[in-house]
């Protein structure tokens, strides 16, 4: 596998899989947390107009606390802020040390064996990553077992 080939088919590959997965758990994690912050706020505004009369407000309230309890529990199960920002951090670091290689600066700059070192450095990267999945994973399912 050529430099290139390795930069393109590998590294660029995961930084846009990681922008992609990092900005998707981003704008539903904010989503969510509107939507919860939105019917928490109109819940006790509501609240305050309920009547004998007018049991409709009543019934608002209820389905109020219930998308409240709903998208906070979505938010725990999926993880959403946890993956946001470890796929940002994960994108960033080889981000990073991409741009540290091609400038041929740091550990790169008159290195030998550069590529090869990149290469290890990237995979690092790669594999502490797929840990942090695996680990998000496991409480995941945790979660779920014990529900």
């Amino acid at each position: 596998m050529t430099e290139q080939d390795y930069i393109k088919d590998r590294v660029d590959d995961q930084i846009n899989w990681l922008d992609n997965k990092s900005s998707f758990n981003q704008k539903r994690y904010k989503r969510l947390r509107v939507i919860i912050l939105i019917t928490s706020a109109l819940i006790p505004l509501l609240s305050g107009f309920i009547t004998d009369e007018n049991w409709g407000l009543k019934v608002a309230v209820g389905i109020g606390g219930v998308i409240v309890a709903v998208s906070q529990g979505y938010i725990s199960i999926h993880k959403y802020h946890e993956l946001w920002v470890q796929y940002r951090a994960t994108a960033e670091a080889l981000k990073r040390e991409k741009l540290l290689y091609l400038a041929k600066v740091g550990a790169y700059a008159n290195a030998e064996q550069a590529f090869e070192h990149f290469v290890l450095t990237i995979e690092a990267i790669m594999s502490d990553e797929n840990k942090q999945w695996v680990e998000n994973l496991k409480t995941l399912s945790g979660n779920q077992s014990a529900s």
